[in-house]
């Protein structure tokens, strides 16, 4: 099948698929994980149509996951409460579990050579940038208007980025909107400074890097499902198979 979207649920967690052109012979075919919230079939459909217009001759894959407590499942240690009573319950390590042992097999059954993007937004948008830190499966990442005021953040991520940078094959994708530093909670206030010395840290160091720090127009409510579709489309541009 040259396009085919569906909708499965992997060990209590459901995951929509699209498939684009993935019948035709690529030497590495690009996969994204895109966590997403619990319900947010529109947002996948969103992102699903903008690809078909923009890339109608691409192939890939575009796995998006739901999460069931996006507070707990995005977040890659435990954290306090920045807004509200609701604290962060630091259980990423076992949505990498679930990504890696349940969803990556299921996902990539009988493909040859591919080339993964973990992809989110907001919470999701931190989580991708952890999981593409902390392991070496993933060929690069898009990171939209991401949580990067996180407590701890900039420490793990200062720790990690000699590392990171080693990799022999990278595409990142981050952005943010040009208002969303403009709040009156401090932590979140910080999070065009934090986003800035994520990308100076992981970024265009090397010649065989390809990255953006792309900013968007608005606060961070303002079109997100159109900021993680600019993102994918990106890295297929960028992308050399």
């Amino acid at each position: 099948m040259s396009d085919d979207f569906t909708t499965t649920t992997l060990h209590g967690r459901t995951c929509h698929l699209y498939q684009q052109n993935t019948a035709h012979t690529f030497p590495r075919l690009p996969v994204f994980y895109w966590g997403i919230s619990r319900g947010n079939k529109d947002a996948v459909m969103t992102v699903v149509s903008y690809l078909k217009t923009h890339q109608p001759k691409a192939g890939f894959l575009l796995a998006a996951y739901e999460s069931e407590s996006w507070n707990d499942d995005f977040s890659p240690w435990a954290a306090q409460a920045v807004f509200g009573t609701e604290a962060f319950g630091g259980k990423g390590e076992d949505t990498f579990e679930w990504l890696t042992a349940c969803c990556m097999p299921f996902v990539e059954r009988g493909m040859c050579e591919i080339a993964r993007f973990p992809v989110g937004y907001s919470l999701a948008g931190l989580f991708s940038l952890w999981v593409y830190c902390k392991c070496e499966l993933f060929a690069g990442v898009v990171s939209c208007s991401a949580s990067l005021w996180y407590e701890g953040w900039l420490e793990y991520v200062q720790k990690q980025s000699m590392k990171v940078r080693e990799n022999k094959s990278m595409y990142h994708y981050m952005s943010l909107g040009d208002k969303e530093h403009q709040t009156k909670n401090k932590r979140m206030a910080a999070v065009r400074d934090c986003t800035k010395e994520t990308y100076a840290l992981l970024c265009g160091h090397q010649p065989h890097q390809r990255d953006i720090l792309e900013w968007n127009h608005g606060g961070h409510f303002a079109e997100p499902d159109l900021r993680i579709a600019k993102g994918i489309d990106w890295i297929l541009r960028q992308f050399e198979v």
